[in-house]
């Protein structure tokens, strides 16, 4: 029975490992076939795909389904620039795009750049049996004396023709602090999970609860020798809940509320 067990399991994980290179060897074709030429111009002037940040992802949850994120750069100057996230879905039997959804300067950066774009396909069952996935976006700051890094988690719902936001820019990991750049200094991380509830609130959407974990650190030289001199961890949970037609942001996370 472990024989088996371990083959199956072999086999799944060797079928994903496939399905995800042949998904990076698509994309090229993928973006060409969304923009061809990849320099393009629309409504909102000029534009380029950063083909080398577009990424692609079967969805687990509908494997028929590739799941492209792709940067659309709209202006590029000496410390920052401007940049649009576009998200699309391809269905792989018709060969086509299902739907398609430009998210205006989701990825502009400056002094705060953006490190990492991926897809979050855990199985977000937000309504009935509706599956939502998610986007990850990891910025990190330039500052070497006040370092600082982000991760924020989008949530989108597939429709029939086209792609819901239902969670926007949740703060899942944060870190940062301030410090000499050799030792002595102040650190603070956070970080955060993301938990589906039973209670089912507004348009059939269930609550959902974010427990944190925010870790406070006090770095010095001592001896010679760097080391933690205080520390201390707590833990706190925020209630989220969907009003309208999305899930709000806990005040808590809003930076400016008005």
């Amino acid at each position: 029975m472990k024989t088996l067990f371990a083959a199956a399991l072999g086999c799944l994980l060797l079928s994903g490992a496939v399905l995800a290179d042949d998904c990076r060897q698509r994309l090229p074709a993928w973006i060409e076939m969304a923009h061809p030429g990849h320099a393009l111009e629309d409504q909102r002037g000029r534009y380029r795909v950063d083909a080398e940040r577009s990424i692609c992802k079967v969805w687990p949850a509908r494997p028929q389904l590739t799941l492209l994120a792709m940067p659309l750069v709209r202006a590029e100057h000496d410390g920052y620039g401007e940049t649009d996230l576009e998200l699309l879905v391809f269905d792989s039997a018709r060969q086509r795009f299902l739907v398609r959804l430009v998210e205006p300067n989701r990825l502009d950066w400056d002094a705060v750049f953006i490190e990492d774009l991926r897809f979050d396909t855990a199985p977000y069952r937000l309504r009935a049996d509706d599956i939502a996935f998610g986007v990850r976006i990891s910025r990190r700051g330039s500052s070497r004396p006040n370092p600082f890094y982000e991760t924020r988690l989008d949530l989108y719902q597939l429709d029939t023709d086209s792609l819901r936001p239902l969670l926007s820019e949740l703060p899942v990991r944060t870190a940062g602090g301030e410090w000499d750049t050799n030792c002595s200094g102040a650190f603070s991380e956070t970080k955060g999970v993301l938990i589906i509830t039973d209670r089912v609130g507004h348009g059939g959407y269930r609550d959902l609860l974010l427990k944190n974990t925010r870790v406070e650190r006090r770095m010095a030289l001592i001896d010679g020798e760097c080391q933690t001199v205080e520390e201390n961890s707590h833990r706190y949970q925020l209630p989220i809940e969907f009003a309208e037609d999305r899930y709000l942001l806990p005040i808590e996370l809003v930076s400016d509320p008005l």
